[in-house]
């Protein structure tokens, strides 16, 4: 038997997540055992009886109640994973936080369990409602954000509503993120995308150059040593920009302390030539802290996206070894040691 295929399905209320659980559940193969993890606002139950009368064949549907499942229900959301996992072993776990869920908590105590090879975490897909990209595009509510900036593949609910500035909107908020979206789409009358269901590999992808059709040679890739573990630096050149991203390891931990000041000094040593750079960094338990800069000096925001670290960055010339040098000690001096892993489902 294979490990469990999890997915996480998280959107604002009201944007289809049951919807497109209830879909799934209607068209799974019959002999397999699926379960489905709800995390409603109350105990009403009213979504966990819509997504039971839909299955067919073997499952299971499990209620968390709560306003967000790793928050209020964090323990017994555990309690039902760590059940789940060790007797049932189903072929597929979906689970959809409350409209109200921190997805990014769910994701980091999916990965953990992952790492453990209990689970294999194939995708988290935000829904986007088509009458609220508006909204969250102009306000940038952060339960909504965090929500966007956790997920694989980010897709547009209630397409056929949509108007051309609704889908503007929904392009704004894609094209806002970093890294950029594995996967964008529709989600029409409940429908996921076989794509949005897929496994998504987490490796580095660069968010600039490679938006071009036009052609460039592929990226190399080189091992990072870095805080005892091993990262990957990436380097590529096209449209006559050169560019350079580091992904680390999601187990270090980085100081802010260390980066700020370092990397601003860099801005400026480097702005004859810097045309770009954008990072995400793991700081600690909370969100990660995002920083870039594009011209207008550095510039930095709490971010949800919590699978690992990475940096990139875009220059006008190749870069030289003593440019190349001086970012990479930035990395490694910045980085704190490798913190533990404490959940175990044994």
């Amino acid at each position: 038997m294979g490990l469990t295929q999890a997915h996480v399905i998280t959107g604002s209320f009201g944007s289809g997540k049951t919807t497109a659980i209830r879909r799934l559940m209607s068209m799974k193969p019959e002999s397999e055992l699926w379960v489905v993890i709800l995390n409603e606002f109350t105990d009403a139950g009213i979504d966990a009886l819509q997504v039971a009368q839909s299955a067919r064949g073997n499952y299971d549907v499990r209620l968390v109640a709560g306003g967000c499942l790793c928050c209020v229900g964090e323990l017994e959301f555990g309690k039902q994973l760590r059940d789940i996992l060790r007797h049932l072993k189903p072929a597929r776990l979906l689970i959809e936080p409350s409209g109200a869920g921190h997805a990014a908590d769910i994701v980091d105590t999916l990965a953990v369990y992952e790492s453990q090879k209990a689970l294999v975490l194939d995708s988290v897909i935000c829904l986007v409602d088509s009458q609220d990209a508006g909204r969250i595009l102009a306000k940038r509510p952060p339960n909504d954000w965090s929500q966007i900036q956790s997920a694989d593949a980010l897709l547009l609910s209630k397409p056929d509503l949509a108007n051309d500035a609704e889908r503007q909107a929904f392009g704004e908020i894609a094209a806002a993120q970093y890294p950029l979206k594995s996967y964008l789409g529709d989600c029409s009358h409940g429908e996921l995308p076989d794509e949005a269901l897929r496994k998504f590999e987490r490796a580095p992808r660069f968010s600039l150059v490679s938006q071009s059709d036009a052609p460039h040679e592929p990226p190399v890739s080189s091992a990072f040593d870095i805080g005892g573990l091993t990262g990957s630096e990436s380097q590529m050149q096209a449209l006559g920009l050169w560019a350079v991203q580091w992904q680390l390891p999601r187990e270090l931990v980085f100081s802010r302390a260390i980066l700020e000041p370092r990397l601003s000094w860099l801005l400026q040593a480097d702005q004859g030539w810097l045309r770009r750079m954008k990072g995400v960094f793991r700081t600690g338990l909370g969100p990660s802290w995002l920083v870039q800069n594009q011209g207008l000096g550095l510039t930095g925001e709490d971010s949800a996206f919590r699978r690992d670290s990475r940096i990139e960055i875009v220059l006008t010339a190749k870069p030289t070894a003593e440019l190349l040098a001086t970012w990479r000690s930035l990395l490694r001096d910045a980085v704190n040691p490798p913190r533990g892993e404490a959940t175990r489902i044994s």
